[in-house]
């Protein structure tokens, strides 16, 4: 179980807190021929439950399991039983189940489908941690209380009775020494309860160590450049051991995604030009074991005069629009509501309506940050979710079929893009949507409003 808190700490030194605010995972892509958007709401304690929500986009699916396992080391290989997903009676491409996930760190949801264009299989990585204690309801521990004290007595007067039945003829008084017996047993039970209440608590300690919490970096600044202290190995994300998003606060007029690099004691990188002002920074990292990190931790930056960005590097200001009078249309559903799983969808059009001609970003179709207006929610997503590509990369080659190839050029992008997700809990949010057009990495903007 300590495992992952061991990984973590040696990567970060600290503690740590995966997918700011919103735990669930989203993902859509394929299980051979069926695509299917796959949705894991994370227990909020481990061992814990997990619900799992799957839809199919076409109708032919007859059947689907669900197994947890190990994305990595031993077990990864090794499934144990699996449970059957149950099909909705009002929509037959909507399946549900629950799964437990009994361990710490990075697991794998695999994903068996059976229907008529054969059988296949999915793996979705799922990052498994505890989020917090679950404190016992005053009622239950009250009965439990009294039950354990209802059992000690029954104990001692169970032995005591015993004993005298044993030592007395009929009608005769207890002796001294009954009584003496009596002391001896009651204090035992005492004591056997005493240990068990410091064994417990010994347990709850380090349980709450393994508790995520967050990961606030000491980071610094001097003049143009940055420098985000981390240790040990990373993998590497679209070719970049991390993320870097500065966001200016509280307007989100600003954001500059930036991609350090390794320096001395952790990751170095020259800012952009940059107005004065507070910036929430978040900071993408994924481990060796394909768990994803989000560091969080804000600057306040005076005017900075820096060189432009280069590379993968952008940065977007307030009022900015796509060039040459191209738009991003969200196809925005009539309400957003908290916890539902959707797919967001935006369009990049010419000014004659025409659609865009896109470009890989960073061998993806586009990115999207979700970012709540408090800076209490971050999610940093692609078309098929939000799931680390190195997590996937891990699960995808462990569920390899003979022959498949894992480096497949990437198909033509179309100008209509979608991000599966699910909005944790209701507030305003602000949703940047990144693209490459002729070259020039470009970035929309969108506030959305979501209730409860």
């Amino acid at each position: 179980m300590k495992r992952a808190l061991v990984i973590l700490c040696l990567v970060l030194c600290g503690t740590a807190d995966a997918h700011v605010g919103s735990p669930d995972v989203f993902f859509e892509g394929e299980a051979g021929p069926y695509r299917l958007f796959v949705t894991i709401r994370t227990p909020q304690v481990i061992p814990g439950i997990a619900t799992i929500e799957i839809r199919s986009e076409a109708p032919d699916v007859t059947g689907i399991t669900v197994v947890p396992m190990r994305l990595t080391g031993p077990g990864s290989d090794l499934p144990p039983a699996a449970e059957r997903a149950e099909r909705s009676p009002t929509d037959p491409k909507f399946f549900t189940t629950s799964l437990w996930l009994m361990e710490h760190g990075s697991m794998q949801v695999r994903i068996e489908v059976t229907g008529a264009r054969g059988p296949a299989t999915l793996s979705v990585p799922v990052p498994a941690y505890a989020q917090k204690t679950l404190a016992m309801p005053s009622g239950l521990g009250a009965l439990l209380l009294g039950l354990m004290t209802l059992l000690a007595l029954a104990i001692v007067a169970i032995l005591i009775g015993a004993l005298r039945e044993a030592a007395l003829e009929p009608g005769i008084a207890p002796t001294r020494s009954h009584r003496i017996a009596l002391a001896v047993i009651s204090a035992v039970v005492i004591g056997v309860i005493v240990l068990g209440k410091l064994w417990w608590g010994a347990v709850a300690d380090d349980y709450e160590q393994l508790v995520m919490k967050p990961w606030n970096p000491p980071v610094t600044v001097a003049g143009c450049r940055i420098h985000v202290p981390v240790r040990g190995a990373l993998l590497p994300d679209h070719g970049h051991e991390m993320h870097l998003f500065l966001v200016r606060m509280p307007a989100m007029d600003r954001l500059a995604h930036l991609h350090p690099t390794r320096e001395d004691g952790g990751f170095g990188q020259d800012l952009p030009a940059l107005p004065a002002g507070h910036y929430e920074l978040f900071a993408d990292i994924v481990t060796t074991t394909g768990f994803p990190v989000t560091g969080t931790t804000t600057v306040d930056l005076p005017e900075l005069h820096c060189p432009g960005v280069t590379g993968d590097d952008t940065v977007w200001a307030d009022g900015d629009a796509l060039a040459n009078g191209a738009r991003m249309i969200w196809d925005r559903p009539h309400e957003l509501r908290a916890g539902v799983a959707q797919a967001l969808t935006f369009r990049v059009v010419e000014p004659d309506g025409s659609p865009s001609q896109l470009e890989p970003y960073m061998g993806m179709a586009a990115h999207a940050e979700v970012i709540r207006t408090d800076a209490s929610v971050f999610a940093h997503l692609h078309p098929n979710g939000s799931v680390a590509m190195p997590a996937l990369e891990l699960a995808s080659t462990n569920t390899m079929m003979p022959g498949m190839k894992m480096d497949m050029p990437m198909p033509a992008i179309s100008a209509t893009l979608t991000f599966p997700f699910g909005f944790p809990r209701a507030g305003d949010y602000k949703v940047f949507v990144q693209i490459k057009r002729a070259g020039t990495i470009e970035t929309a903007s969108f506030d959305a409003h979501v209730i409860d």
